[in-house]
């Protein structure tokens, strides 16, 4: 079952979190071109979108976490012909972070927690 309002709030704290992601890279001094930058806006945006959707059985902010791995391997994965292992571990705990912040804000500060399906 899809929740409208936490699925909208999700898709849009990920484009924030992805913004975010995009700034503080560049204040670390990575450079970014195009692609790389759509690409880790919207990596962020699908980590929203897949927590949106998603309604396991767990607690919310170890929701958020295991969705922010899972959601973050592609990018890792193309990561590592750039920086290394370095790249794929950062890569990878900060999706757990931005999938925790994603969640976190979408549960308390917006009030839209998951909503488990009904049994019939």
């Amino acid at each position: 079952m899809v929740y409208t309002k936490r699925l909208i709030i999700c898709i849009i704290l990920g484009f924030i979190m992805g913004i975010l992601c995009y700034l503080g890279g560049k204040w670390a001094g990575i450079e970014f071109t195009t692609g790389i930058t759509w690409g880790t806006i919207f990596n962020r945006v699908f980590i929203g979108f897949a927590i949106g959707i998603s309604a396991w059985k767990m607690n919310y902010l170890v929701h958020g976490i295991i969705i922010g791995l899972l959601f973050s391997i592609p990018m890792a994965f193309g990561a590592l012909d750039q920086g290394g292992c370095n790249s794929f571990i950062v890569i990878e705990i900060f999706g757990a972070v931005w999938g925790f912040l994603i969640e976190l804000l979408a549960t308390l500060v917006f009030k839209a927690p998951m909503k488990l399906a009904e049994k019939a």
